[in-house]
């Protein structure tokens, strides 16, 4: 079929490097004959826990955005304006049908691995769960196709996530200290959402390691972890503010609000692990932990934003000092030094900061 290869082998040609990654962590990471053992382990651990089934339905949902970003993209590429003339002429079942099957075969490896995680939910008694799987793999099959027959009605339509972006940056006005999370919002948000999605699974296993045993050393772990898989987007901040900001020195803003201004980004940035963590640890957990451990990752990720005002410092030592600041942090929650640890990052963070900041310089190769 002509539209297969214009709509299902290029998306697979286009994502190679994706599924290969993918192939690698279901099929790649575990011996041959350990692979059912480990799936049905995997299936009966996210179907029998209805926080990482959501996780799963979440990583799902965006699987399926992809798919509809992509098909919305080559119908409105220059390359494919003939398809309009073909989908377009379609009426009544056919045009559903059409449509139905090409976002089948791109949605595919999800209605696969769908389909075998509903048996599995049923047969270890998980019915609810099984439920949930058949009915949001239909929404995710069905929603996008009146999207699909809309694009064809009207091609030259803007998309209601680029009108309301529109809509929210001419109304709301934005200080330049948040310029960076709209940057990740608007432009990165595949990068946002990956770490979003890690973070997510690391705090997970984390409270269920735990096991109903409350300790905040293990949640320690955790944040750092978290705050490990988060660092490429500090690293990643200099490079917008380099290229973007780089008149921002400039303004007449005192350097202890410039600082305090980016403990705000990072606590912004990091509200969702820290909510998920006080709503997983509500019953067990303490305020002056949650408290401690919400100061630890805004601290550190701080110090990492500090560290890239230092001169020479590229992408291998930046990560290097990341490393190192985290082991001594693990190291002093260990022995119960959560406070001194948090000071010591903070003193840190502020004394690089407030030496450094006027003194930087963008490298040649940022700004060109």
């Amino acid at each position: 079929m002509a539209l297969s290869k214009i709509f299902t082998i290029r998306f697979y040609a286009k994502n190679t490097g994706f599924f290969l990654v993918l192939f690698y962590f279901f099929f790649g990471i575990v011996p041959g004959g350990q692979l059912p053992a480990y799936h049905h382990t995997l299936i009966k651990g996210f179907t029998g826990t209805p926080e990482f089934l959501a996780l799963v339905c979440f990583i799902w949902s965006l699987y399926n955005l992809k798919c509809v970003a992509f098909i919305f993209n080559l119908l409105s590429s220059k390359d494919h304006t003939f398809l309009y003339g073909t989908l377009g002429l379609l009426e009544g079942m056919q045009k559903w049908r059409t449509w139905l099957w090409l976002h089948i075969t791109i949605y595919a490896p999800v209605l696969i691995y769908g389909g075998i995680s509903t048996i599995v939910a049923a047969k270890s008694g998980y019915y609810m769960a099984a439920v949930i799987i058949v009915v949001f793999n239909l929404v995710m099959m069905t929603a996008p196709l009146a999207l699909y027959v809309r694009k064809m009605k009207h091609p030259g339509t803007v998309s209601f996530l680029a009108r309301w972006q529109h809509w929210f940056n001419r109304t709301f006005r934005k200080p330049i200290w948040s310029f960076y999370g709209y940057e990740l919002l608007n432009n990165n948000i595949r990068s946002l959402a990956i770490s979003k999605i890690v973070t997510a699974i690391v705090i997970i296993l984390t409270c269920s390691v735990m096991a109903g045993k409350y300790d905040e050393r293990m949640l320690l772990v955790g944040v750092l972890i978290c705050v490990l898989a988060q660092s490429i987007l500090v690293y990643n901040h200099r490079r917008f503010d380099d290229l973007y900001l780089s008149l921002l020195p400039q303004l007449p803003v005192p350097v202890w609000k410039r600082y305090l201004q980016n403990c705000l980004l990072y606590l912004i940035l990091t509200a969702p692990e820290h909510i998920l963590i006080i709503v997983k640890t509500w019953t067990t957990g303490m305020p002056a932990h949650w408290l401690m451990l919400v100061l630890t990752g805004v601290s550190l990720m701080t110090l990492f934003r500090s560290l890239l005002y230092m001169a020479g410092i590229d992408q291998d030592r930046y990560f290097r000092w990341v490393v190192i600041a985290i082991v001594v942090v693990l190291f002093l929650g260990l022995a119960h030094l959560y406070w001194y640890s948090i000071i010591l990052v903070q003193v840190t963070a502020w004394c690089l900061f407030r030496y450094r900041y006027y003194r930087y310089e963008a490298p040649l190769e940022k700004v060109d």
